[in-house]
């Protein structure tokens, strides 16, 4: 905390810092009718067709794009090196193990000066590099002090810095967490980022400061990209990790055991999937976003509920979900010991009021998410499990 010179403690923050002013655009009717819908609309059936194809996001190829992915290894970094591998980039991947799947593995450390690269990477490096994603940082709720401040703190003003070096720089797009907002009340924009919220646990506030970096760094070209949870198959193949986030509750539910949930879980929580987030990442470098602030998340408004269900029902399972609300603060100290795993013990009640409209900030065509991406979520898990009994 002694490094975080701005914040007092973990739950004040100074009235206005990083917030700015948006313009609004016109309103699509698809959007106007979500906002006006009493609950969040039902998830699509398996393999539905898209409610409209034209809206399908076309990933046009861009010449000359030379994209640095920091931290391009992880669930959703992978999904964004392919698509702008798709898109006729030129990609590089930094990471500490310096290898990737998808174009040129780097190997380098965000948290060092310069990202911790070779005399022989950074010439090159600094030389053509003309779009920058940063997809680094912790992906665990219950994450520490010490590893978030490091990496969201140290690792985001290392990479800021970073792009002064960059002669060729276009466009840099910083991939944050809608849990950025933490326990946010009111109805919430792309221009709130504080708004005297508390923050449940260490990983929503390293969100919050990477971000307020980022809006703080006015001389340079960087967007921000919001999403909720990010589901699907894993891009890297394999089993998906249900470590961290809210698949740490997939097991448990899978399992048979139950989960105390407010209004047993009928309220949404901003998922999508992988390829329609990485293809939003895509737009935001080629669009460009400029110093903009986007928010995705499957249109569709899948409940928390709905996607418990979704995920189980590739294994003939009906999730188990309890009514929380006569359990109440209880719920969350008692965590596992009623059935909610440690990670989903905080957010067992509605996150905060989103306002849905704000996808109309982002140009159109979007992209369709996989209409079936929480039960290929299911799948993928069944799967790897029946691989992991036959070794």
């Amino acid at each position: 905390m002694a490094q975080q010179h701005h914040r007092a403690a973990l739950h004040r923050a100074r009235p206005g810092d990083g917030t700015r002013a948006a313009g609004r655009t016109g309103r699509r009717a698809a959007a106007r009718s979500l906002h006006r819908t009493p609950r969040p609309a039902a998830v699509r059936p398996p393999r539905a067709a898209a409610a409209d194809g034209s809206r399908r996001q076309r990933i046009v190829e861009v010449p000359g794009m030379n994209v640095l992915i920091l931290g391009g290894t992880g669930f959703l970094g992978t999904a964004v090196a392919q698509a702008c591998e798709r898109s006729g980039a030129t990609v590089r991947v930094l990471s500490r193990g310096g290898t990737s799947t998808v174009g040129e593995g780097v190997r380098g450390d965000v948290r060092m000066p310069r990202l911790g690269l070779s005399a022989a990477d950074l010439a090159r490096i600094r030389a053509d590099t003309t779009h920058v994603v940063f997809c680094f940082g912790s992906v665990s709720w219950t994450s520490g002090p010490g590893e978030v401040l490091e990496t969201h703190g140290n690792g985001m003003r290392s990479a800021l810095a970073f792009l002064h070096d960059l002669p060729e720089l276009r466009q840099a797009v910083h991939v944050s967490s809608l849990l950025a907002l933490g326990r946010a009340e009111g109805r919430i924009t792309n221009r709130e980022l504080y708004t005297g919220q508390r923050f449940r646990n260490w990983y929503e506030y390293g969100k919050y400061c990477a971000e307020r970096l980022v809006r703080d760094a006015l001389e340079l070209p960087v967007g921000v990209v919001r999403f909720g949870p990010v589901l699907g198959p894993d891009p890297r193949g394999g089993r998906p990790d249900t470590r961290h986030g809210l698949p740490v509750a997939f097991p448990h539910l899978l399992a048979g055991y139950p989960v105390h949930l407010a209004r047993r879980g009928d309220f949404p929580c901003w998922v999508t999937d992988a390829s329609s987030a990485a293809e939003i990442v895509v737009k935001a470098l080629t669009t460009p976003i400029g110093r903009a602030t986007w928010t995705w998340f499957d249109p569709a408004l899948p409940t928390l509920a709905e996607v418990f269900a979704e995920v189980c029902r590739p294994w003939g399972v009906v999730p188990r979900i309890v009514e929380a609300r006569p359990l109440g603060r209880f719920t969350r100290l008692l965590g596992e010991r009623v059935g909610t795993p440690r990670e989903l013990a905080e957010y067992t009640e509605p996150w905060f009021d989103l306002d849905v409209d704000v996808l109309e900030e982002i140009p159109g065509p979007w992209p369709v998410p996989d209409p079936d991406y929480l039960g290929a979520t299911g799948r993928a898990l069944r799967d790897g499990a029946e691989r992991k009994a036959l070794t």
